[in-house]
């Protein structure tokens, strides 16, 4: 464990999302080696297909920079046999070009945050830029 403790206002922001979708994806950064704190949050955004859903995703990963973030991205869209998949996936972007410091006090802070988002559907770890939740 880091030390590092989670700005309150997080958990408000994940139930936001989880209860309401009021944004399609967040991104959690670590400010001063202290506190997590939201970052980046991004427009509401229903999508009915996955190639609609995919699109806003990959609109998404061209915020990442190579510094690590937590991120909570509200995925939607119907299968092909018609039933309605709505997943709220918690992604561990850490790029490998990260400075070795930055890379440590994420990993090791990985779980204080995830503690604040109850319900998590999915979860993963991207290290580039290739990472896809429509693999499954």
């Amino acid at each position: 464990m880091s030390g590092v403790q989670v700005d309150a206002k997080i958990n408000g922001l994940f139930n936001d999302m989880k209860m309401r979708s009021k944004h399609k994806f967040a991104f959690f950064k670590i400010e001063g080696k202290k506190k997590i704190v939201a970052d980046v949050c991004g427009d509401p955004c229903k999508t009915e297909t996955k190639e609609e859903d995919e699109e806003q995703f990959n609109r998404m990963k061209e915020q990442l920079s190579n510094e690590p973030r937590y991120i909570l991205y509200d995925f939607g869209f119907m299968k092909k046999d018609g039933r309605r998949v709505n997943k709220l996936a918690f992604i561990f972007w850490c790029d490998e070009n990260a400075k070795i410091g930055d890379k440590m006090i994420y990993a090791s802070s990985k779980d204080t945050i995830k503690k604040s988002f109850t319900g998590l559907s999915l979860e993963f770890q991207a290290n580039d830029e290739s990472l896809s939740l429509y693999d499954f």
